[in-house]
């Protein structure tokens, strides 16, 4: 009885997998309004029934691919070389997330979609983010609040990523990066002029 059960898990995980892997070619192949479940059954080779019977419809299916884009690209964050320099840590992540988005666009603008619907998909990446500035904060490099310099950071990091889907060159989006990066920087780095 557990041979089938495991036989059969196994099968369900690997069509799953085929599943989001096919819809994560379509959404990359064609973007966002290519993103159909008609077209995710075709290129995984299964019957709508079986898409719906794991992921419900097709807001299901989003969510889920987002959720496993996210879950790698928040792997290879966490998996950033340890080095004592917070400041290094703090640029590594940003310009990952700004790699990630111009690598991936299609998924980066359903991600951005899905946040509205589901907030705390941001949650580790703030969290994570916010550490690093914590880091920066206690020792001294940063002379404001640790939850205002975050929010700062964060801000700034998504104002970048939002220019992705502008159609502006990698070139304009990492330049402006480097410059919003310097700037953000540079005002926490001096105490507040109150």
């Amino acid at each position: 009885m557990a041979d089938v059960k495991t036989r059969e898990s196994i099968l369900s995980s690997s069509t799953e997998d085929a599943i989001l892997s096919a819809a994560a070619e379509v959404l990359e192949r064609g973007g966002v309004a290519a993103l159909t479940t008609r077209a995710v059954c075709e290129a995984a080779g299964v019957k709508s029934p079986t898409l719906y019977h794991y992921f419900g419809d097709k807001d299901g299916l989003a969510s889920a691919l987002v959720r496993r884009g996210w879950a790698e690209f928040m792997a290879r964050k966490r998996a950033a070389p340890d080095t004592d320099d917070p400041m290094a840590l703090l640029r590594n992540g940003w310009d990952q997330a700004v790699d990630f988005a111009l690598k991936r666009p299609a998924l980066h603008a359903l991600y951005a979609a899905q946040l509205r619907i589901q907030p705390e998909l941001a949650n580790e990446a703030y969290a994570l983010m916010r550490g690093r500035v914590q880091r920066l904060v206690d020792r001294g490099v940063f002379k404001v609040a640790v939850d205002e310099a975050a929010r700062a950071v964060w801000a700034g990091c998504n104002g970048v990523l939002a220019l992705t889907g502008r159609g502006l060159s990698r070139r304009e989006i990492e330049a402006t990066s480097d410059l919003l990066f310097d700037a953000v920087v540079a005002r926490l780095s001096v105490a507040n002029r109150s």
